[in-house]
């Protein structure tokens, strides 16, 4: 009896671990890049009303935007890394995920100027003198994650596919 439940239980257990192994730094991955944004706003929270606002202003417009394109552009190396797996052009998943580091770091570095110049932007589109000057000041600290977004989501869907 325990060689029937062991066999298909131990086979069970050695492709969770297996899944998990895998399974765990994405998910990780994830939780942490929340984390920074969530956990930003908790201490700035404590600061003040206006730079509270400025933050959240900065991570869900200026960030989101950023977010969203970077994330699109990384996407793109999952099909491709799909479909070299597929024909059996292995050779071809190295120079796929260089190529799209560099696309990934040339967007980041177009999008700094957004970032750069967050101020005049957040005017143009009324909002208060006074968040978009801490707004201003908050982006200037964070183009290095637009970076290392930059880095991460075609490592993240490189594995992923």
């Amino acid at each position: 009896m325990d060689s029937i439940i062991g066999g298909p239980l131990g086979k069970s257990w050695d492709e969770s671990k297996k899944i998990w192994h895998i399974a765990l730094p994405a998910i990780l991955t994830a939780v942490f890049q929340f984390s920074i944004g969530f956990v930003t706003t908790a201490f700035v929270g404590h600061l003040g009303e206006v730079e509270l606002a400025a933050v959240a202003v900065v991570e869900n417009v200026i960030e989101g935007f950023a977010y969203g394109i970077l994330l699109g552009m990384g996407s793109a190396l999952e099909t491709l890394c799909g479909q070299a797996v597929g024909s059996g052009k292995l050779q071809m998943l190295g120079i796929y995920m260089q190529r799209s580091w560099i696309i990934c770091l040339a967007t980041a570095l177009i999008l700094t100027p957004v970032y750069i110049f967050t101020p005049p932007i957040l005017k143009f589109v009324h909002q208060t003198k006074d968040i978009s000057e801490v707004a201003g000041r908050y982006t200037l600290w964070a183009i290095p994650q637009l970076f290392a977004y930059a880095v991460n989501f075609p490592l993240q869907k490189f594995f992923q596919s």
